[in-house]
């Protein structure tokens, strides 16, 4: 507490919370039914590929691993519904909206017939030839979830400046620093997801004379080697995370670039555990830098955001201490 002229002037408070709009509101139960499709897309048949029927693993270190994104959005739906700290809360939902875009096209392109497939493709850590598609009940529950997470990123972008909630500015002056290290983790996201996630390797073939040669295998192709809407799909998911990486900084209040933080942590995180279970449940596959870097970005992103949690200023001299009058 500080003296002026005699009386004791208390410090501002921490952050500044108004009431939350309609429109948030509404966006947040959005991401909540979002989150609950993407739980109950995990027990459903996903696609018939080539005559054979392929649904998503649903072991419990799967579904762990599926909830840690779809719980962070129903977590954070669930506190704006609360009012509590929204623009924290708002951050995250606006972010999981951002890569709904391009997980959505993906979605699009599964509903594509064989011809706009690669001859081989892997389907949640397996390979399958794609003589021939047919959409089951699991992309269509996947594309519902994503588009109700677009629309919960219309929404959330409308309620955001019409949400109070602010702080004290003692952040301010770190923002150029965290700025610099996001855009350092969103390069790594957008090489992860530019980078072959699972690598096949190749097989060696002996023939009765003992000659061996290695054959190259179809599996996982990087992001320039796609087509089609499956390109779009990536170019959208790299261009979200780099385009958020940088915005993240500049958010106010500090919480709401720990919001924003969280929720690219959340996912890279999800997405490199389920490919980590995928790449060990198939001897014919084996992890590849690209599901490395998913690792090391949500690793990044989230100690990002819990150094954004501590770095509240109160180390710095930004609260300047007045010499105190006589009463």
């Amino acid at each position: 507490m500080v003296r002026t002229a005699g009386k004791p002037v208390e410090p501002a408070p921490a952050h500044i919370v108004g009431p939350v709009p309609a429109l948030a509101r509404v966006g947040a139960v959005t991401a909540i039914l979002a989150s609950v499709l993407l739980v109950i897309a995990r027990f459903l048949p996903y696609a018939d590929v080539g005559g054979i029927r392929i649904s998503p693993p649903h072991a419990p270190l799967d579904i762990a691993a599926a909830l840690l994104w779809a719980g962070v959005i129903a977590a954070a739906g669930c506190y704006v519904v609360l009012g509590r700290l929204p623009r924290l809360w708002l951050a995250v939902l606006a972010v999981s909206g951002a890569l709904a875009i391009g997980l959505g096209i993906g979605e699009l392109y599964q509903l594509q017939g064989a011809g706009a497939h690669r001859g081989v493709e892997v389907f949640f850590g397996r390979r399958a030839v794609t003589s021939s598609i047919d959409a089951l009940a699991g992309v269509w529950v996947h594309l519902s979830a994503y588009l109700l997470l677009v629309g919960t990123l219309v929404l959330t972008l409308l309620a955001w400046p019409r949400t109070t909630m602010d702080d004290n500015g003692d952040f301010d002056g770190r923002r150029p620093l965290v700025m610099g290290l996001a855009a350092l983790a969103g390069l790594a996201g957008v090489l992860a997801v530019a980078a072959r996630p699972q690598d096949t390797p190749d097989q060696v073939l002996q023939d009765i004379s003992g000659f061996r040669v290695s054959v190259e295998i179809a599996g996982e192709v990087s992001l320039l080697d796609r087509l089609g809407l499956d390109l779009l799909s990536g170019v959208l998911i790299a261009f979200a995370v780099f385009a958020v990486a940088l915005l993240a900084a500049t958010l106010r209040p500090r919480l709401a670039t720990v919001g924003a933080l969280t929720g690219l942590a959340a996912y890279f995180l999800s997405s490199a555990f389920l490919l980590l279970l995928e790449s060990g449940r198939y001897a014919d596959l084996v992890i590849a830098p690209g599901g490395v870097l998913y690792l090391l970005s949500g690793l990044a992103f989230a100690a990002l955001a819990a150094y954004c949690v501590r770095a509240d200023g109160r180390d710095q001299d930004a609260r300047t201490q007045l010499p105190t009058g006589r009463g």
